[in-house]
């Protein structure tokens, strides 16, 4: 299955390091759900800054395993590789779009892969 745009942009601009384009992706008043963080953040300005904390500078790689596409949201299975303990390790999306733009993202950690 193919992913929509924003989607596909959001994890190849992960995988490019495009900090500053990833926020672009996401609505004004969007949500992300950081179940690993225990975090909920809204708004560009707080995405900015997830984006800082959560992103960048962790030379994060992420590879799509499998995607379906479930009552409007899109749910992405993926291993993740890059400067953070538990290396390299599965999580999962749950993204919403609204028009063009990113919504609502949780993003759940599944586990280890060591």
């Amino acid at each position: 299955m193919k992913l929509p745009k924003p989607i596909a942009d959001f994890f190849e601009m992960k995988n490019t390091h495009d900090d500053d384009g990833l926020w672009t992706l996401f609505a004004s008043d969007a949500v992300i759900i950081d179940g690993g963080e225990g975090k909920r953040t809204q708004g560009a300005d707080e995405i900015k800054k997830w984006i800082q904390k959560a992103i960048s500078g962790l030379k994060l790689h992420t590879e799509i395993k499998n995607c379906k596409e479930q009552g409007g949201e899109w749910i992405v299975d993926t291993v993740m590789t890059g400067d953070f303990k538990a290396s390299p390790a599965q999580f999962e999306y749950f993204i919403t779009l609204s028009g063009d733009k990113i919504s609502s993202l949780r993003v759940e950690f599944r586990g280890s892969l060591k």
